[in-house]
């Protein structure tokens, strides 16, 4: 039975390196009766959502018809499990996935993509302007834990990016290495991102909102709105804290709470009371950095608020994929 998580990554790395297209594999899955909608298919092509083994499958089959269709030869979406994949009748086209230290891994990297990089690779089709419409398919379903997608993914062999790993473990350096290869720590703030966290400070009506990138000993703050969120070391970063797990950190009041009261940002300057963070992720399932609201009061903070933070990093994360 293949791991659900390398099931997913095997189906986007072939729709990336193959180049097509959403509307052409959702066409194609939707004529051999597939249930998911529109935007359950686009979640799980982005690595949103999880689909149950008989539509993984369904879709595997569609990215494959499709491939065989226009004569490709990146190889093609594997399937839950060997008995599915014999009667697809594509079972014996497909590279095999091999168990290795480092869990799953091709025994050679797709074709065309050559690179761990969603900047430098072949990139699967996506209008930036539907990121809105295309997150709105996580309501209702529990996040996917990326670590399972981390750990499937091989990524880089190298030490590019001037990265040390004296000291650092293979997991850490793995994240290190995708969060440098994504090039955001170069560019400096950007438009696509102040948008959206001007769009979270809004909603939530807190005193800040901010998109932090987490170093081997740093804070790095990409883009904020509001009087609070600046770089700071690893160390005492709330945001290093959010990347540990794949959910949403909150803090509703840390003043009173046994676990941050005494932490330098609560206790001292800037006084934070309130924080909600939810990690961003790159397309390999590398925890980066985080999106987050902090505010100088106490706030509560409803199931239904989790899920609107939630679709803002999935925003997040979509702008760093495409």
């Amino acid at each position: 039975m293949l791991d659900e998580y390398v099931q997913q990554w095997s189906a986007i790395q072939t729709v990336r390196a193959a180049g097509l297209h959403l509307e052409d594999v959702f066409t194609t899955y939707f004529g051999l009766s597939g249930d998911a909608d529109e935007l359950e298919v686009q979640g799980y092509l982005s690595g949103l959502v999880m689909l149950p083994a008989p539509q993984r499958d369904l879709l595997a089959q569609a990215i494959n018809e499709l491939l065989d269709s226009i004569g490709s030869m990146v190889d093609g979406a594997h399937y839950s499990d060997q008995d599915a994949a014999s009667s697809s009748g594509y079972g014996d086209y497909l590279r095999p996935l091999a168990l290795s230290p480092d869990h799953y891994d091709f025994s050679a990297p797709p074709v065309g993509d050559n690179s761990t990089s969603a900047s430098t690779s072949p990139g699967f089709v996506l209008d930036t302007t539907d990121a809105a419409d295309a997150v709105d398919a996580v309501d209702a379903v529990d996040a996917v834990d990326t670590t399972d997608a981390a750990d499937a993914v091989d990524a880089a062999d190298a030490s590019g990016g001037g990265l040390d790993d004296a000291g650092l473990d293979e997991h850490e350096f793995r994240r290190l290495h995708a969060l440098h290869e994504s090039g955001l720590l170069e560019t400096g703030p950007e438009e696509r991102f102040d948008r959206i966290t001007r769009q979270a400070r809004d909603h939530f009506g807190v005193s800040s909102a901010s998109i932090a990138l987490i170093t081997e000993d740093a804070q790095v703050i990409k883009s904020v709105v509001g009087p609070i969120g600046e770089d700071l070391p690893r160390a005492v970063a709330l945001c290093a804290k959010t990347i540990e797990r794949d959910r949403t950190l909150v803090i509703p009041d840390a003043s009173i709470d046994p676990e941050w009261r005494d932490h330098p940002l609560v206790a001292g300057g800037p006084g934070v009371r309130f924080y909600a963070g939810h990690p961003v992720s790159t397309a390999d399932g590398w925890r980066i950095g985080t999106l987050c609201l902090i505010d100088d009061q106490p706030r509560t903070f409803t199931e239904e608020d989790v899920q609107v933070l939630r679709r803002l990093a999935a925003q997040v994360q979509m702008h760093i994929w495409v």
